[in-house]
């Protein structure tokens, strides 16, 4: 039997191990009996020394049991502390503060103790900051890479700068004091992540009376450092994510796609995003009526079961509202956030749409949409800007960003980004052929490439090379760490989807928001393509056709933002369950085939609408594949669905249980031999199934 650290673990003999088993059971007996013992003194209130004892016990044998922290702070504040004057007070806390003392000495990483030693010294009057910062350091000598040590330092760092808040000299001298400090412990332990963090928010203090000069030297000596860990272990984290944080990244922008009408009688109007946003306040939507710019009445809601967030929302005109023969949408930056990461507009945004000719005939917008049975979908908008804000002011495009690096970066020039970017792809690059199969160089190389990419044109051939490099690098992470597979297969098909779709947005440049090309394809080919999802499905609003065959897709949920799409194929995929097909207002068709769908619920889930005046599908008709699936394995048959969608109207879902494939062969099999063939081609223990079509009746 192998023991901790490989080593053999030595049997017990039957005396030795009932010895032990006793002693356990002795110790849970005293544990149990002190926790009774707690239990009298929260019901009863006591608030004497044997009270306190008891909780000295119980801490003793278990410091992160946190409640018993709390009773006995309550203990030392309702007894001890009542009344006291100070250096009596002061008594009591000194002596909290070696009983913590003592305990972190055996477990000095418990959130519970460095909490109670903080309120001992927050309500002592006269605390020894000082000598507390000696009794941390002591610690970290112990263990330099104790984080909760690192906080507790920092903690009183923040409290001595208060002290001297009147005498900036002695905090910057301790600022560099702690910067000294963390060269010294990053020298012994490169892997000191906690040292190269508390770095990281010493620089800016240390830049404030910096030169220019001074701050390009600083930073340079900071990249040699980090470049000199990275070279010593490669493996190691965290001076990579240092080296991150000193490269640093541009702002994150959430982009206005567009916006477009998808019906007149009622005005529906879509505005569309590049990643899912929350509403802060309801877009303005304004109309023109007799030369008078008025409100118009409406809701704004996301496309999808849940309303309140998304990429694609809708504005629908509330019954009884008159619109004239244009109508304005006006952004603003703070109108929206990111779901994600809180990001923000880059600038407010307004669209004139035109609403006077409504011949679906006459219309040819920008993006030349064509009407689509009854879903309509064509653009009659245009930007307009700058546009003045709530406050009155103008807010105007914004045509560059900061470059950040750190707090010392002494210029946002473009090319300088660039030159630190191509600098450091440059290394590492180095690095990655000293170590093939080292994954940190390798994804810090993926990263570097990436925010060189945000520099150059989108329809550049160097972009085309820097994306297929770096769907490269995360195949190769793929095979080397494949315990992670599943982010690198994500972040893989981030970049493959990019790459697939750059025809679908405007070559940007520099501009700090994207937006829809004029052109937009009807039909998109992404099979193939090794896709786990979609990452951006409002790119794909306007197709008709979709084939995603042969992918790794495990949900259809993206289905919600395609409002205009008719045929959808996902075969050859890993799909358990049909989600979003009842907020696709224009699908007619889609194969499902060879994926692992296994309940019937899981089909009918895909088919529950709308509700409450949300858009809802009226008179449509979808015809399902859903071949060679468990569901058709484990039932077979025709099936006779639950009429569980009352209020939606006359819906038809056309469920076709015999793959496509099987159905072809039948036919050409018919066609040479006749009907009585079809029986020579059915394996042992399957029976064919009629194709079954199901009308949903909404009794108006």
């Amino acid at each position: 039997m192998e023991g901790r650290h490989g080593q053999k673990k030595k049997a017990e003999s039957p005396e030795v191990l009932k010895a032990r088993q006793e002693h356990e059971a002795v110790l849970v007996r005293e544990y149990c009996g002190l926790k009774d013992s707690l239990k009298e003194i929260i019901d009863s209130k006591k608030r004497d020394n044997d009270a306190l004892r008891t909780t000295t016990a119980l801490l003793r044998k278990g410091p992160d049991y946190y409640t018993v922290w709390n009773v006995r702070r309550t203990i030392l504040q309702e007894g001890f502390l009542n009344g006291a004057d100070s250096a009596t007070a002061d008594k009591v806390y000194t002596g909290e503060l070696e009983f913590v003392q003592e305990n972190l000495n055996l477990n000095p990483k418990s959130y519970w103790m460095w909490n109670h030693r903080r309120w001992c010294l927050e309500h002592m009057n006269q605390p020894r900051w000082d000598k507390e910062l000696a009794t941390v350091s002591k610690f970290l000598e112990l263990d330099a890479r104790n984080f909760h040590g690192w906080d507790y330092r920092r903690y009183i760092i923040r409290q001595l700068d208060l002290q001297d808040k009147a005498a900036s000299d002695r905090i910057l001298e301790r600022a560099q004091s702690e910067f000294d400090f963390t060269s010294t412990k990053i020298s012994q332990n490169f892997s000191n992540y906690s040292a190269w963090h508390n770095r990281s928010t010493l620089l800016g203090k240390l830049a404030e009376d910096m030169t220019d000069e001074e701050k390009g030297l600083a930073i340079e000596n900071e990249f040699d450092l980090v470049k000199n860990a990275i070279y010593t272990d490669p493996a190691d984290q965290s001076a990579w994510l240092y080296d991150l944080w000193l490269i640093g990244r541009e702002e994150r922008s959430i982009s206005i796609l567009g916006s477009t009408v998808i019906s007149f009688n009622p005005l529906e109007i879509v505005v569309t995003f590049d990643e899912t946003v929350k509403l802060r306040n309801p877009f303005t939507v304004s109309t023109m009526l007799d030369h008078v710019a008025l409100p118009l009445d409406g809701e704004w809601r996301a496309t999808g079961s849940d309303s309140s967030i998304g990429s694609i929302w809708i504005f629908q005109q509330a019954p009884g509202s008159v619109y004239g023969p244009t109508v304005e949408i006006v952004i603003f930056s703070d109108d929206v956030c990111g779901v994600r990461g809180g990001s923000k507009l880059a600038s407010a945004t307004c669209f004139e749409l035109e609403t006077l000719d409504q011949n679906l005939d006459n219309i040819s917008g920008r993006l030349e949409r064509l009407p689509i049975g009854q879903n309509l979908m064509y653009d009659v908008s245009r930007r307009i800007g700058p546009i003045p804000g709530p406050d009155g002011t103008l807010d105007t495009q914004r045509t560059d960003s900061k470059h950040l690096v750190t707090s010392l970066t002494v210029s946002d020039s473009l090319q300088d980004r660039m030159a630190l970017l191509e600098r450091e792809t440059a290394a590492v690059r180095e690095l990655v052929e000293l170590e093939p199969d080292c994954k940190w160089p390798i994804q810090i190389l993926s990263t570097l490439l990436s925010e060189l990419r945000k520099t150059i044109s989108i329809h550049s051939a160097q972009a085309k090379q820097i994306d297929d490099e770096c769907i490269e690098l995360q195949e190769k992470l793929i095979s080397i760490d494949p315990l992670r597979q599943e982010r690198y297969e994500d972040r893989r098909t981030q970049l493959v989807f990019d790459r697939e779709t750059l025809h679908i947005i405007k070559d940007s440049k520099r501009f700090p928001e994207i937006e829809f090309a004029n052109q937009q394809p009807r039909d998109l080919d992404l099979s193939m393509r090794g896709l786990t999802h979609i990452p951006i499905s409002s790119y794909l609003m306007h197709l008709h056709t979709l084939n995603l065959d042969s992918n790794s897709i495990t949900s259809t949920r993206f289905l919600r933002n395609l409002l205009n799409v008719r045929r959808v194929n996902l075969s050859n995929n890993l799909i358990e369950q049909l989600e979003g097909l009842q907020h696709a207002p224009s699908l007619g068709f889609l194969t499902v085939e060879n994926n692992l769908i296994g309940k019937w619920e899981d089909v009918v889930a895909g088919f529950v609408f709308w509700r409450d005046g949300k858009l809802s599908r009226t008179g449509g008709h979808v015809r399902v594949l859903l071949g060679n699936n468990p569901v058709v394995e484990n039932e077979g048959g025709e099936y006779v669905l639950e009429k569980r969608w009352e209020d939606v109207g006359e819906v038809g879902v056309e469920i076709q249980w015999k793959s496509e494939e099987q159905r072809l062969t039948e036919e050409a099999l018919i066609a040479a031999e006749g009907a009585d063939a079809i029986g020579r081609i059915h394996l042992e223990g399957t029976r064919r199934v009629s194709t079954t079509t199901v009308e949903f009746d909404a009794g108006h």
